[in-house]
């Protein structure tokens, strides 16, 4: 099986569709200012800052790359 079409086929659309949700969640907590700095986890990581920046990157890159094939569809 294709990685590609895994993510491709019509059959995934549910899929797809949760994870822009919680692309869209992750957005929505850093423009309410949400500390991820103070989670448990991140706190006793070395870069956390580093890890939830990389985060906010790859949730925008799966919103503008994923939604406009929703609202086209």
């Amino acid at each position: 099986m294709d990685i590609l079409t895994l993510f491709n086929d019509p059959s995934n659309q549910l899929l797809q569709i949760v994870f822009l949700c919680l692309a869209v969640f992750r957005l929505y907590l850093e423009i309410m200012g949400f500390k991820f700095e103070n989670l448990p986890i991140t706190s006793k990581m070395s870069n956390g800052k580093n890890f939830h920046r990389t985060g906010l990157y790859f949730s925008i890159g799966y919103i503008l790359f994923t939604a406009p094939a929703f609202l086209l569809a």
